[in-house]
């Protein structure tokens, strides 16, 4: 008969082999993907720490996104691997099968790659944007927190009385009154970027 003989069967420990350092890689990352997101997801059990500005919300929704994919693909690369060590283990075996579960573990290795850069761009760039925020005014503070009363009650900021605002080391505090339920709030506005830091409401005598 012509033609090239058929390659030999591929082993359990050549595959292994082959394929160990993909692993350990979908591994970590899987690892790194669900830290990340219970990060992201700590943010907005309090909303405080949520952020206010447009650019620190999108570069958020990237860094989740990407941490998304991150464990989607790390999962199905992990998949990919365990059918590729069943399918060679089979006698005999299919050579289409080993290699369609070889490239389906290289190619979401790959797809984790480019998630894992988005995330990490998105991670940074809040985080400078953070750090090197311009420092709130007073007014700002005064926006800011007449923005959080009036979606905490619901109501529109004509209707939330401003008392006063005072300067802390390191926050503005400023107070309302609500006058259709008799509550005070008391907000405190970060300095460093004008974030809320703490917000607590309290019962009018």
């Amino acid at each position: 008969m012509n033609g090239a003989a058929p390659p030999p069967p591929t082993t359990i420990k050549d595959t292994i082999d082959a394929n160990s350092g993909r692993f350990e890689f979908l591994k970590q990352t899987l690892t790194l993907g669900l830290a990340g997101i219970g990060g992201v997801a700590a943010l907005f059990t309090d909303p405080s720490r949520v952020p206010s500005d447009t650019l620190s919300k999108w570069v958020l929704v990237l860094a989740g996104a990407g941490l998304l994919f991150v464990v989607a693909f790390a999962v199905m690369g992990l998949s990919a691997y365990a059918n590729l060590l069943t399918v060679t283990a089979k006698v005999p075996q299919n050579p289409d099968d080993v290699d369609k579960y070889s490239k389906g573990v290289r190619g979401h290795a790959r797809v984790v790659i480019i998630a894992l850069s988005l995330a990490l761009a998105g991670t940074v760039t809040f985080a400078v944007n953070r750090l090197f925020a311009p420092a709130t005014t007073p007014d700002g503070a005064l926006t800011t927190a007449a923005g959080f009363v009036a979606k905490e009650t619901g109501l529109t900021s004509d209707r939330i009385h401003f008392d006063k605002i005072e300067t802390d080391s390191d926050a503005y505090v400023v107070m309302f009154t609500v006058p259709t339920t008799g509550n005070a709030f008391t907000v405190r506005v970060a300095k460093k970027d004008g974030a809320v830091s703490q917000a607590s409401q309290q019962k009018k005598p």
